[in-house]
């Protein structure tokens, strides 16, 4: 499966990250970066430092949005550490490439037509404004992965809305709504499926991938002393892209509430219509198993 992941790394978004490159589901065409977790300049450089770390300096980064279709991001360093992870990765050798992430979306899109899925793990600014730029991308891509939204649930930024679409409700609703086929992991699964202090005990690591997993959730839980649980948001997403059978899900037209007020970044959803598949439900504990595996952890 020809994948592109969007990204704003972040500590969740590294675990992803290393899941999608171990997976032999996927073959990860590139990463393109989004403010978001942290500014574009760090989650950029987080990228970079990521596939470089992971085996992967050869895989195209390229930069996209520093700030969304309407305002400004509202960063989230209090949650995933000074610069975006809570470790500090070497510095990266390579460099983005030329072209922006909007274009290089469509363009991949257009060279792989219906085969391309992308795996959005940020605000949809990049994803949006591909559209936007190119509207024949809502035919070519295979598959959209988003993690985002909170359709039964509280959010986690106001009562009603969840980060990544919060940041972006404008570019949000307009990606949910463009028709292309979409899964939505959102806060609706996302309580369930965690690692604990006891999965990374200890230091033995097979890979570079399982030494990044351990190291940035101790870190993150040295950041947090009585925390004892860490959610799995966008490893579940990529676990949705290579393991859908562990969601239930339900076809819905979704729509973001866009107007300012408390109920902006809203996600609802219209059942029985649509072009999104909401999860409503994951087998939490076989989900966790498998993102493990993918990450060799445990």
């Amino acid at each position: 499966m020809k994948a592109i992941i969007d990204t704003d790394p972040g500590t969740d978004d590294a675990l992803a990250i290393a899941m999608a490159l171990n997976s032999p589901d996927l073959d990860v065409l590139g990463l393109t970066t989004v403010g978001g977790n942290a500014s574009l300049a760090d989650t950029t450089r987080n990228a970079l430092a990521l596939a470089e770390w992971l085996g992967r300096s050869e895989l195209p980064v390229s930069r996209g949005a520093f700030r969304p279709v309407r305002g400004s991001f509202s960063y989230a360093y209090h949650y995933h550490g000074p610069g975006g992870l809570t470790v500090r990765l070497p510095r990266p050798s390579g460099a983005v490439m030329p072209l922006r992430a909007p274009d290089y979306l469509a363009y991949m899109a257009y060279t792989h037509p219906g085969e391309l899925v992308i795996i959005a793990l940020g605000p949809l600014t990049n994803v949006a404004q591909a559209i936007r730029g190119e509207p024949r991308m809502r035919k070519w891509v295979k598959h959209l992965y988003v993690m985002g939204g909170a359709v039964h649930v509280a959010g986690n930024v106001t009562p009603h809305a969840e980060f990544n679409i919060y940041s972006d409700p404008v570019a949000a609703g307009e990606v949910l709504g463009s028709g292309i086929d979409t899964t939505l992991i959102g806060l609706d699964v996302c309580g369930e499926p965690v690692l604990t202090p006891a999965d990374i005990e200890g230091s033995d690591a097979a890979s570079a991938g399982e030494l990044l997993a351990r190291e940035v959730v101790r870190g993150w839980f040295a950041l947090r002393p009585d925390g004892d649980r860490y959610m799995l948001c966008d490893p579940l997403t990529v676990a949705a892209a290579v393991r859908p059978e562990l969601f239930e899900h339900e076809r819905a037209a979704v729509s973001v509430e866009t107007e300012d007020g408390d109920r902006l970044g809203k996600t609802t959803a219209r059942y029985g219509e649509g072009s999104v598949r909401v999860a409503r439900a994951v087998r939490a504990a076989e989900a966790t198993a498998v993102v493990k595996e993918m990450l060799a952890v445990g």
